[in-house]
């Protein structure tokens, strides 16, 4: 599980990071309030999809 995480938390970031330059630089009509609920929902749904996609080593498909 800690390996899990340990993958996990960055790939969040880098989501979080990109997706809120993007969305500030392409779409700047959007409010900023719904930005930040597009950004967070795109980093937890790609934290939710690397947890379970990342299994530790002594798991089976």
């Amino acid at each position: 599980m800690k390996r899990r995480l340990i993958i996990t938390i960055p790939i969040m970031l880098v989501v979080f990071l990109v997706a809120n330059s993007y969305l500030g630089k392409a779409y700047t009509e959007v409010p900023e309030g719904t930005r930040i609920l597009i950004v967070l929902g795109g980093t937890l749904l790609s934290g939710i999809i690397s947890y379970f996609l990342f299994k530790p080593d002594g798991e089976k498909s």
